[in-house]
């Protein structure tokens, strides 16, 4: 079993009982459930969660109730807690001052697929290796969920470049 499925075999069932501060990981899945699965276990962890999303806010708030999740809407259209996709200066500008505000953090962006259709792939990139680089000098955990069937090989090597890659065992 090659070192990621290991790694991501013992976050499930226990065996390891912390993702690493400063660290991205890539979830590889249909849908962000483990991905979400190990942003909630970071949270009841003491990290405060910032949650981008194709997901309405207030989907998220009703999904987790008792569980205070700031989550940002990567939609077009306007409305409190959103950002365009096309505007990856302010998606960028929120996570890195939810980051920067103190203490352990957590970022889930479960939407990469969605930024790659109104984006440039160089400006994806870019904006990766960005959070990359602010995560390793923070006490945080940025977790990206993505559907692998989505991007290119080429794109996808891209991806996991700079991060743990975590498959379905």
């Amino acid at each position: 079993m090659p070192e990621e499925d290991e790694l991501f075999a013992s976050l499930l069932f226990g065996r390891r009982k912390e993702l690493e501060e400063g660290r991205s990981y890539v979830v590889k899945e249909r849908k962000p459930d483990q991905g979400l699965a190990l942003f909630l276990a970071l949270i009841e962890k003491g990290y405060r969660p910032l949650m981008i999303t194709r997901q309405h806010p207030n989907h998220v708030r009703r999904a987790h109730l008792g569980v205070d999740i700031r989550a940002i809407w990567l939609s077009t259209t306007l409305g409190k807690d959103y950002v365009d996709p096309h505007n990856l200066a302010a998606l960028t500008n929120q996570i890195v001052e939810h980051i920067r505000r103190g203490g352990k953090s957590a970022v889930l962006l479960d939407g990469v697929e969605y930024l790659m259709i109104n984006n440039e792939p160089a400006r994806i990139w870019k904006f990766l290796e960005f959070l990359n680089e602010v995560v390793a000098q923070n006490p945080s955990v940025l977790l990206i969920s993505v559907d692998e069937r989505a991007f290119e090989p080429r794109d996808l090597a891209l991806l996991e470049r700079d991060a743990v890659v975590l498959d379905k065992p």
